[in-house]
């Protein structure tokens, strides 16, 4: 691996914020109504299982990304299959993210700005942040996470202070049973965001303490889960539940609600803000990890040539996704966590542990 390292807290804040992404802004679960808070939970209790396999795999090949270690475990060819085949998953998956925000920006802002403008802005930022490399950018995204903290907690003080939130929108708790909140949770539940966790195992080779991986990690997840279940709960408390089911984008309607005493009104832009330093961090995560997957899996050094190469797919495909962002959406809910994020995200690296160990025990056997 290249000497670059980065330490426990710029991780810590990297998956803080990347587990944030577009959960904050799309609020995954909400078809649960008032029991999305539930989905939540529970998810993070998944995502806490889910991360012992992708640590398991990670302490035993340390200095290894996983398109490394797959083709340790399963071969030159049939592992190098899999590895391009998660290179062009974290490549899809910022495509995905990448229109979620190009969306979110003409829906609240830039009505009259066309999607491919805001698509090459967006773009051009990611690829300077590539160009930078993985140091610079693990000391931003510190920077960033103070700032999103501190925007956060000014904003939901201001719902509960000016009098929004009102814990009855929360009842009857299970009034529909435990269908919808299992239909929630499986799949897209347990796979977005902690499932995408498996972006890190390309990252986890840079730590300069590699004994720290776990604590981090978990301590990252349950701080991120109860976060977005806090934030699930404060959606619900002030718009309703089926004003959250409704909207696009809860957290920006929510905001919109905000006027105290005639003076502070009008957030919008201010939220905004926050959720760009989101998409940014999260789509540079996925940028990042299908440079280095290709750059271990080709034997190369990224060049300026490819790194403009991946971000112009990136865009070209934010576009090409899907012809309108509610069918984005049922693609996004529908098809990609059963045909995409199950096997890749679980599927893939249990199955992985199960042959490493059994090799393992195979070994000495036939010394």
């Amino acid at each position: 691996m290249p000497k670059i390292k980065i330490d426990g807290f710029q991780l810590f804040c990297m998956m803080i914020i990347f587990m944030f992404g577009s959960n904050l802004l799309l609020d995954i679960g909400k078809g649960a109504k008032q029991d999305v808070w539930i989905v939540n939970l529970l998810s993070t209790l998944f995502g806490c299982s889910l991360y012992f396999v992708y640590i398991s795999l990670y302490k035993k090949y340390p200095d290894l990304p996983m398109t490394g270690y797959i083709r340790k475990i399963w071969g030159k060819y049939f592992g190098g299959l899999f590895s391009f085949c998660y290179i062009i998953y974290f490549v899809y998956l910022a495509s995905r993210v990448l229109r979620d925000f190009e969306e979110l920006l003409i829906s609240s802002t830039y009505r009259r700005t066309s999607i491919i403008t805001l698509g090459i802005c967006m773009v051009l930022v990611l690829i300077y942040g590539a160009h930078l490399g993985v140091e610079a950018f693990a000391r931003v995204t510190c920077i960033c996470f103070a700032i999103l903290i501190a925007g956060l907690l000014i904003l939901n003080i201001m719902f509960v202070l000016g009098g929004y939130t009102k814990l009855e929108n929360l009842q009857p708790v299970l009034g529909n049973g435990w269908g919808k909140v299992w239909k929630e949770l499986i799949p897209t539940g347990i796979t977005v965001p902690f499932g995408e966790l498996i972006t890190f195992t390309m990252i986890l080779p840079y730590l300069n303490k590699k004994s720290s991986a776990v604590k981090v990690g978990l301590l990252a997840i349950i701080i991120g889960g109860v976060s977005l279940t806090l934030n699930s709960i404060i959606l619900l408390s002030v718009l309703g539940p089926d004003a959250v089911l409704r909207s696009n984008f809860p957290a920006l309607t929510a905001v919109s609600y905000i006027n105290i005493a005639d003076f502070i009104e009008r957030l919008d832009s201010f939220i905004l803000v926050l959720m760009i330093i989101l998409g940014f961090i999260k789509i540079s995560i996925f940028f990042f990890c299908a440079i280095i997957g290709a750059a271990d899996l080709f034997q190369m050094k990224p060049s300026p040539v490819f790194i403009y190469l991946v971000g112009g797919v990136i865009f070209v495909s934010s576009l090409m996704i899907a012809p309108s962002y509610q069918a984005h959406i049922d693609e996004g809910l529908t098809v990609v966590p059963y045909l995409l994020h199950l096997p890749l995200l679980i599927g893939v690296p249990i199955l992985l542990l199960i042959t490493s160990y059994i090799k393992q025990k195979i070994k000495p056997t036939v010394s």
